[in-house]
């Protein structure tokens, strides 16, 4: 009879190249430009190394994001949070009154909270668990007057990789 996990064991934080699956090694390789605290413990799921955006990318997005938005806006929306990547960084930038983040993968938003904890603001974040669309209309849609979306999906992660040509339905 097999074990049975949960969503959570898919979050890992990998420490030895031997233990990296090799399709991610050159993910791994970078790992301090996806996170610069990645040694503090910053956890991912094997699928949510192909997404994250590095850091210095997220940091200047939060930047330039922050300074086009009109003032009257005081609400991030973060339609696909992932591990946290751009989420934690417009939480960092300090223009936002809230960062809402919404992810449909449960051990990813995991991820992403433990993330945001590493960098201090963790308690900026509200972390939404479902499609985006639907937290938006039935969630989200009082805080509309006030928010900037923000909305970078996945791009397709292993499967895009065999793929020479983009496939919007992957």
């Amino acid at each position: 009879m097999s074990q049975q996990h949960g969503p959570l064991d898919a979050c890992k934080h990998y420490t030895n190249i031997q233990d990296v699956p090799w399709d991610i090694r050159k993910y791994y390789h970078q790992r301090y430009d996806l996170f610069s605290k990645y040694d503090e413990g910053i956890l991912m799921t094997d699928s949510a190394w192909y997404g994250v955006t590095p850091e210095p990318v997220a940091n200047k997005v939060a930047q330039h994001i922050s300074a086009a938005a009109p003032a009257s806006k005081a609400v991030l929306i973060d339609c696909f949070a992932g591990v946290g990547g751009n989420t934690i960084a417009f939480a960092r930038s300090g223009r936002w009154k809230r960062v809402y983040a919404i992810e449909k993968d449960e051990a990813i938003i995991h991820c992403g909270r433990q993330n945001a904890k590493l960098y201090g603001v963790g308690q900026k974040i509200s972390w939404f668990h479902g499609d985006c669309f639907d937290i938006l209309k039935n969630e989200l849609s009082p805080l509309g007057q006030y928010s900037v979306i923000f909305a970078s999906p996945p791009w397709g992660g292993k499967l895009q990789l065999r793929s020479f040509v983009y496939q919007k339905s992957i």
